[in-house]
């Protein structure tokens, strides 16, 4: 990361040679073009080292808080989400680029003038915090206090099952099918969203895990 931030290129022709084609599987998996992929990920390599509108290279808020695939993964997707939400308000711009009189409509002009009305972009961050409130509200609220003694009290199975008043083995199927709702909830939420996206289970947990702007590599 430092040899890549110090502009060695033997660093970077391993950073893009290690990540290169996983990242764009993922982009082409979300229905990203292979010329469109190719762009975003070649995109992310000059962020990645280059500073951009006064603003660190995104490989500078690198910290070590989660994987570097995870890393590069947030940031490729937060900039997949932001081009197809710009291309999406661009196409709903169309119908109302003119006026009842007939005269044109400034693309600015209408953007300015129908704000409210279109979808607010929502980085990957905030993507992913609606998706797990949505499967924790989901979730019968039983099941929820006991994931809450589970993982975040550490009690274990034996401790959990007279509270609930049954035995050490239905309260560890109990955690399990709860586990498994959120999972799905949240997929779920995630593909509602954006059904394009493919977003893998593992990778959503590892960033959940160090969620902070840094980790997608926001000031």
């Amino acid at each position: 990361m430092h040899e890549c931030l110090e502009g060695k290129s033997s660093a970077l022709e391993h950073l893009q040679a290690h990540y290169r084609q996983p990242l764009l599987a993922m982009l082409q998996k979300s229905q990203a073009s292979p010329h469109e992929a190719e762009e975003i990920v070649a995109d992310l390599w000059a962020d990645c080292v280059a500073p951009r509108d006064g603003r660190r290279p995104k490989l500078a808020h690198y910290n070590g808080a989660c994987s570097l695939k995870t890393f590069l993964t947030g940031i490729l997707l937060n900039d997949f989400l932001g081009r197809r939400r710009k291309t999406r308000r661009r196409r709903e711009l169309l119908p109302a680029a003119f006026r009842p009189d007939g005269a044109e409509v400034k693309a600015e002009d209408a953007d300015a003038a129908d704000a409210s009305n279109w979808r607010v972009e929502i980085p990957l961050l905030t993507l992913m915090r609606d998706a797990i409130e949505a499967a924790f509200r989901a979730c019968p609220a039983e099941d929820f206090v006991l994931l809450q003694l589970a993982h975040l009290g550490g009690l274990r199975a034996v401790e959990l099952a007279p509270m609930f008043g049954c035995t050490n083995r239905a309260i560890g199927q109990r955690l399990k099918l709860a586990g498994e709702a959120i999972n799905e909830t949240t997929r779920q939420q995630l593909k509602a969203t954006d059904p394009w996206l493919d977003l893998q289970w593992e990778d959503f947990l590892e960033m959940c895990r160090t969620a902070s702007p840094a980790c997608f590599g926001v000031d």
